[in-house]
């Protein structure tokens, strides 16, 4: 098949265009978004391959694997899978979903960081919210993810135990 060679440098124009017209949402010059986060779910490459990967290991289960507004990967586990009643402990079907993300993480660990954000729910005091978030943390840098690249755990909103992956921001 042959391409119209105006058609193409128009297609090629067009998006040259958008892509000068973006902006990254949190002010950072030195970043420029990609031209698939334009027309796609807005992650970067990296954290769209992550969110592929673990829908497509994940699929068929109760997880919820998504990407927000402000172009991060948010993993949800539904609390009742994530720990016993009144107990700090990593649930067997929890320690899949921190494996399978885990295994994700490893070759983006110097670019991406995670924050852990555990429900309170029902039984939950302060001091066993703590416990869990302890608790998932240790479990993940147990599997390979850099403490360093933890940034945040704390209480999640809501019944679910919440996993957000971001690219690593070039400046503090």
């Amino acid at each position: 098949m042959k391409m119209n060679p105006k058609l193409t440098l128009c297609a090629v124009a067009f998006m040259a265009t958008l892509a000068g017209c973006a902006t990254d949402p949190a002010g950072r010059p030195d970043v420029v978004p990609s031209l698939g986060g334009l027309f796609g779910s807005g992650l970067s490459p990296a954290l769209e391959s992550q969110r592929s990967r673990l829908k497509n290991a994940l699929s068929g289960t109760p997880v919820v694997i998504e990407a927000t507004e402000d172009q991060r990967l948010r993993v949800e586990v539904p609390a009742r899978f994530s720990f016993d009643p009144g107990r700090a402990a990593v649930k067997p079907a929890l320690a899949a979903v921190l494996d399978q993300l885990a295994v994700g993480f490893k070759p983006q660990a110097a670019t991406t960081e995670l924050r852990v954000g555990v429900p309170a729910g029902d039984d939950a005091s302060p001091r066993l919210v703590q416990e869990r978030g302890a608790s998932t943390r240790d479990y993940l840098i147990g599997r390979g993810v850099p403490v360093s690249r933890i940034v945040g755990v704390g209480q999640a909103v809501g019944g679910v135990l919440e996993i957000v992956v971001s690219d690593r921001p070039t400046a503090r």
